[in-house]
């Protein structure tokens, strides 16, 4: 079984530093920008009304470094701040090291599409919404709900009690409702999330087509080649 509080978080038995240096490059550098961007907030190095997602001062202004850091912000260090970083860590973890291995040619490549297909989509959303400021607890659902649909019925322990991997979404938005957190970003990374699956899984298997490949300046830029001849897009999810 897996216990939520028990994977990518670095064991008695492995050092921070050794546990830092054995996550996959997507994770990395993500976690570092989040990290960062606290630390820059928190010294007073940017303000916070710098970094959040105004889609008027991104189109007058020309303000266009804020479709990333609205991703990468999470607040000031606090308890939420490292539950965050904890799921961040987790699941961007599993996801990359699962089903986009870097040792495997393309995987990076893939993953950072991944990504920026749910940068892209949430980023969308939330430009017809127009109630979303910061989206990086977002992206972290989503990853955490992909990562429930590689097998769904796995048991897995949520602080104790037993459940399987497909219900971890849900009782984790279960849980913000009952703390009056809001749960419209959780919502949003469940959403997006599920397009995803649904694009990448569910439309070729019925339909025989598929509607999103990875661009190849991507595998240049992360492998110095174009892309693998034969490449695969992980084990399929059970809907």
């Amino acid at each position: 079984k897996i216990a939520l509080n028990s994977a990518s978080a670095p064991s008695m038995s492995v050092t921070p530093e050794e546990w830092f240096k054995s996550l996959p490059p997507v994770t990395k550098f993500y976690l570092c920008a989040a990290v960062g961007t606290t630390i820059a907030f928190s010294m007073g190095i940017i303000g916070g009304e710098s970094l959040y997602l105004d889609f008027d001062l991104v189109f007058r202004k020309f303000q266009i470094w804020r479709l990333f850091t609205c991703f990468i912000f999470f607040g000031k260090f606090s308890y939420p701040f490292i539950f965050q970083m904890f799921i961040l860590a987790r699941y961007f973890n599993m996801i990359e090291t699962d089903k986009y291995p870097p040792n495997e040619p393309g995987k990076t490549a893939d993953m950072i599409f991944f990504v920026l297909f749910g940068a892209g989509a949430m980023i969308i959303t939330a430009y017809f919404l127009r109630m979303f400021f910061f989206l990086g607890p977002a992206m972290s659902f989503m990853m955490m709900y992909v990562w429930s649909r590689q097998d769904p019925h796995r048991p897995i322990s949520l602080w104790g009690f037993a459940i399987q991997s497909w219900h971890l979404p849900y009782a984790m938005l279960v849980m913000a409702v009952l703390m009056r957190s809001s749960p419209l970003l959780d919502i949003l990374g469940i959403f997006v999330g599920n397009l995803w699956i649904y694009l990448t899984e569910a439309v070729p298997a019925k339909w025989q087509i598929r509607l999103l490949y990875t661009p190849q300046f991507l595998y240049t830029l992360c492998d110095g080649q174009p892309a693998p001849s034969a490449r695969g897009w992980g084990r399929g999810y059970r809907m």
